[in-house]
């Protein structure tokens, strides 16, 4: 009798047999046989392996008459194989030389059903993800004792890194499930599960699983991939029915739930899945639920601890909604699910003290840093890290704080390791006694770092034609080591601007660029200034953010650093990131800036510098990136002006009522609602107070309400009356205007910073309170507190606002001693000095670390 066979279904697999013959005959045991099961291609596969068996024996062709799926083709291949064993395998996948070699060993020296571990290999030829035998399994062991430990799904899962006697599933009729468009290799082992007594789990990597566009196991899925793998939930109920098991069900169920729903939302985000999907799949989720009283039967550990069952809770949160979208229902349940895993995540780490696992995520090649990352609990593992043999210190850490639980804080370990100046020397880092994974040269990090190429062979002609152009020589040459310099898309007069033009009179060798909207009111004063513009959104922007080395913006949002699609440029060199920010960073906006690719950001307080930088604060960021340079707008503002009576009026924007946005510009839907909002009401009836009205009369002062970028479209129809000058960037310069003006009203804008760097009074109206501002921008309480360390009165009501100003106005605009001070507190630098540590900055982070 044969030793193995290999069961393979085929349907139009003719680019890949060649590649996946020569992976089985390079087999080290020689004992097999290769079932190819034809489910009536429509190219030349059946022929291809025709040809093959003729040379070689043990390839055998068997035909369906008619395509039945692939389930099908695998049963039959089944009941056609001749080996004492079976194992299966996709054609578009390859088999390590010792694949069946140690599976079939294994077999026979323990006399076990045996599971071995794949790897998941990309387009581009990298690992995407390595499969490891779980911790702490016995040699032999039947996997419904040991599931309880460590999860059923990973006994659901790779049919083909196992090795199964080929009686036992004849004996059983355990066969792949049919008439389905997935999972139904799964079906096999949910009916396996409960018959297997004896099993071994081997380390070895026996299957090669190739993902790439078009392979027979990628997909977009439909809402019938989606009931397909809920069915297989079905048939494992039934079968756990069967030996009292029920929560073993409970267990596969949950696990899919915790899945395939992010799953189709994720779709949805690129168009691929809708409505009509996302009904059905709550419809087949909800009759499992129902079918098998799964909440009934929960209920208690879903009360005690719901993090145990996320997936089921997300599935009654679900059900629980009264909206009346089923995506939307989906993406309410996302954010229970999200807190749910999260908080199962740290009580891992709680009960573990560390994350066991580090991550390398990313490389400064200029700095010749990597980046490690790993989370503990309360006080960290001890680490050790080498470099060339000797023992060597991070050039940056840092723990960041991430959740505080019920007596105890989950922290993230941030370390910048320098890599040795010699690339043959190695690093290592061990983290509480165990390997961290690095132990590499300088020159094998670079290389796993390094962009991989892509064949754009089959890419949208538009992303070909600009990848041409972009590496094209007369490009690639306008472009060399660029600055890309930018403030928002659709206007300028920000950081930016003035770094560029700095930038361009001290140090006219820096190949600068500034880019901008063509339609923008900053293009024909920035033009005729001699700006090199470059217009936003076209391929010559694109071409140059393909091309440059540094990318400079006062703004974060991701049209800025990602304005291409990454799948169709990984393999262009990213320019580095220099945030130079809009406004100092008064709150916690971690949430917002830590997903951010930023390779240097600038601030202008120390206290802003140290709420982010210092342990126990909750940015990735660390000393690393970030610089206390003061801002380049400092100089401008900060120049000599005569000033004018002017009352400036500026409140910040509020996120609940800008429109939608698509992520590619700063242009939003409009809002309709805006005008009846409480935010404008509060601010008309300051403006019809007749109170205000005569102050301004009095002291000779006029007032301008200048509008928020967020809320510009809307200045025209503010309700205010006409003594009031509406203004917004299109207008005008803001800096010119902040400089003359002598006293401003704001709510919570960081503008105020300005007015107080350029020693001018501020006056701060806030009805509503900072806390449930910073809930209403989603987000947190950070370093300032108006009341101590704001800049002038934080007035409540109109009353006082309106006491406050009179104050301001008979002072001529010039800030009380006691704010006075707080401004020379809260600033590092008090010149106009900003664009040349700026400048110095950017040139040093670009130095090697041994060289700084």
């Amino acid at each position: 009798m044969t030793a193995v066979s290999v069961v393979v279904a085929v349907y139009n697999a003719q680019p890949w047999l060649d590649r996946f013959f020569a992976s089985l005959q390079r087999q080290t045991l020689r004992d097999f046989e290769v079932v190819m099961v034809d489910d009536a291609s429509t190219d030349q596969s059946a022929a291809l392996i025709e040809k093959t068996a003729e040379a070689d024996p043990r390839f055998r062709l068997v035909r369906l008459p008619v395509n039945s799926g692939a389930g099908t083709a695998r049963n039959t291949g089944i009941m056609e194989a001749r080996g004492e064993t079976l194992c299966f395998a996709d054609p578009d996948d390859l088999l390590p030389e010792t694949s069946l070699e140690v599976r079939y060993t294994a077999y026979k020296h323990h006399n076990a059903i045996v599971r071995a571990c794949h790897d998941e290999i990309g387009d581009d030829g990298s690992m995407r993800n390595h499969e490891t035998r779980p911790d702490r399994l016995p040699e032999l062991f039947s996997p419904v004792d040991e599931a309880e430990r460590v999860g059923v799904n990973p006994f659901l899962c790779a049919h083909w890194t196992w090795l199964f006697p080929t009686e036992l599933l004849r004996r059983h009729k355990i066969f792949n499930g049919e008439d389905m468009r997935t999972a139904e290799d799964i079906v096999l082992l949910n009916k396996l599960f409960f018959h297997i007594k004896r099993m071994v789990w081997i380390p070895d990597t026996v299957y090669l699983w190739m993902k790439h566009e078009e392979s027979l196991s990628t997909t977009r899925y439909t809402a019938e991939h989606y009931e397909n793998y809920f069915q297989c939930c079905d048939v494992f109920y039934r079968e756990a029915g069967k030996h009292r098991r029920m929560e073993l069900a409970d267990q596969f169920f949950d696990g899919y739930l915790a899945l395939y729903p992010g799953h189709l939302l994720a779709q949805a985000a690129q168009g691929a899945s809708d409505e009509l999907d996302a009904q059905k799949l709550i419809a087949a989720t909800a009759r499992i639920a129902e079918r098998y009283a799964v909440f009934a039967r929960c209920a208690e550990v879903l009360r005690r601890n719901p993090a145990h069952y996320a997936g089921l809770c997300r599935l009654m949160a679900v059900l629980q909604s009264d909206n009346q979208s089923a995506l939307l229902r989906l993406v309410e349940s996302q954010r229970v699910f999200n807190r749910l895993m999260e908080e199962k995540r740290f009580e891992g780490v709680r009960a573990a003290g560390w994350s066991r696992q580090v991550s390398f995520d990313k490389l400064d090649r200029e700095a010749g840093l990597v980046r490690g990352r790993y989370l503990f609990c309360d006080s960290g593992p001890e680490e050790r890290f080498v470099s060339g043999g000797r023992d060597a210190q991070p050039a940056y850490a840092k723990n960041r704080t991430v959740h505080t639980g019920n007596g105890y804080v989950i922290f993230e370990r941030i370390l910048w390791l320098p890599l040795p100046p010699d690339g043959d020397e190695r690093i290592a880092l061990t983290v509480g006694g165990q390997d961290s994974g690095l132990n590499h040269t300088a020159s094998q990090l670079r290389a796993a770092f390094a962009p991989r190429p892509l064949n754009d062979a089959g890419f949208p002609p538009d992303v070909r034609a600009l990848r041409r152009l972009a590496a094209s020589p007369a490009v690639r040459e306008k472009f060399r080591d660029a600055w890309l310099f930018i403030d928002r898309d659709n206007e300028a007069d920000d950081n930016a601007e003035h770094l560029y033009r700095w930038v361009r009179r001290e140090h006219p060798e820096v190949n600068a660029w500034f880019v901008l909207n063509q339609e923008s009111h900053d293009w024909p004063r920035l033009q005729a200034e001699g700006f090199r513009l470059v217009p936003h959104g076209t391929m010559e922007h694109f071409a140059l953010f393909l091309s440059a080395s540094k990318l400079v913006s006062s703004q974060m949002d991701v049209y800025i650093y990602a304005p291409l699609e990454e799948r169709y440029y990984s393999d262009f060199q990213r320019p580095k990131f220099i945030c130079l920010q809009h406004g100092v960073t008064k709150e916690d906006i971690s949430s917002w800036l830590n997903p951010v690719p930023i390779d240097l950001f600038v601030t202008a307080s120390p206290a802003e510098y140290a709420s982010i930088v210092s342990d126990g604060t909750a940015y990735i960021m660390t000393e690393k990136e970030v610089r206390l340079t003061s801002f380049p707008r400092f100089d401008k503002l900060l120049e000599p002006v005569e000033q004018e009576n002017t009352l400036l009026v500026m409140p910040t924007w509020r996120s609940d009522l800008v429109g939608e946005w698509d992520g590619k510009g700063q242009r939003r839907e409009r809002n309709e609602a805006f005008y009846s909002s409480s935010y404008v009401a509060t601010w008309k009836d300051v403006f019809d107070d007749p109170r205000l009205k005569a102050l301004l009369d009095k002291y000779d002062y006029n007032v301008v309400f200048f509008a928020h970028p967020g809320f510009e479209e809307y200045l025209d129809g503010m309700p205010f009356p006409a003594y009031v000058d509406k203004r917004s960037k299109r207008h005008g310069s803001l800096m010119e205007l902040m400089k003359r003006s002598r006293v401003m009203i704001t709510d919570f804008s960081s503008v105020a910073f300005d007015m107080a760097h350029a020693k001018r009074s501020v006056l701060y109206y806030q009805p509503e309170d900072e806390a449930g501002y910073a809930r209403r921008q989603n987000r947190k309480t950070g370093f300032f507190h108006y009341s101590t360390m704001g800049f002038g009165p934080v007035c409540r009501d109109r009353d006082a606002l309106i006491a406050a100003l009179e104050d301001a106005l008979r002072a001529g605009g010039v800030p009380a001693p006691e704010y006075a001070e707080r401004e020379q507190n809260t600033f590092a630098h008090h010149d106009r000095n900003s664009c040349q540590r700026v400048f110095d900055a950017i040139r040093a982070d670009s130095k090697h670390h041994f060289e700084g």
